[in-house]
């Protein structure tokens, strides 16, 4: 029987022959798939990190700083009410929370209770309005509208809790 010159079924089959050793001093070029698959999933693994940073905090500092400084006088302001068992009031202007202005040139726009009663739906602007929160904590759920340049963050304040909850509003 011929195998046409092939040694194959005469000679066993090395692991040289299918995965050759690598010699002393002989050095390979490049990487191997699993360090560049390796490499690409650490990548992508950075990169998704990066979008959701810069999507949240990327944004405008100024809102950012307005935002929580309205939250903050919200709650210290509930805690007194809670504390004391009597009502309190929150002044807001349209650049300003009880006296202390926002940074930046940041505007507050509101849609209150009033409003709503009255049948108005659109934003005003809050000319010394008295944001109310009753002795045992509950607060007036208004909705607030920041704005800054193009910039803006819409939300408005849980009236059982007085935390804030963002009002996702589609792009127009």
């Amino acid at each position: 029987m011929s195998n046409n010159g092939c040694d194959c079924l005469s000679s066993p089959l090395s692991t040289s022959t299918i995965w050759p050793e690598k010699r002393m001093g002989q050095e390979t070029a490049g990487f191997t798939l699993l360090e560049i698959i390796l490499a690409v999933g650490i990548g992508v693994v950075f990169m998704g990190g990066a979008v959701v940073f810069l999507s949240t905090t990327g944004g405008d500092r100024e809102l950012i700083a307005s935002r929580k400084m309205l939250e903050e006088v919200a709650g210290a302001t509930r805690e007194k009410a809670l504390g004391s068992g009597i009502r309190q009031q929150i002044r807001l202007d349209a650049r300003a929370v009880d006296g202390k202005g926002f940074p930046g040139d940041v505007e507050m726009d509101v849609i209150t209770p009033q409003d709503l009663a009255r049948g108005r739906r659109s934003w005003g602007k809050p000319e010394d309005y008295p944001w109310l929160i009753t002795g045992g904590g509950l607060v007036e759920p208004i909705r607030v509208r920041l704005r800054h340049g193009k910039n803006q963050d819409e939300f408005e304040f849980n009236a059982l809790t007085g935390e804030s909850v963002t009002r996702w509003t589609e792009a127009r």
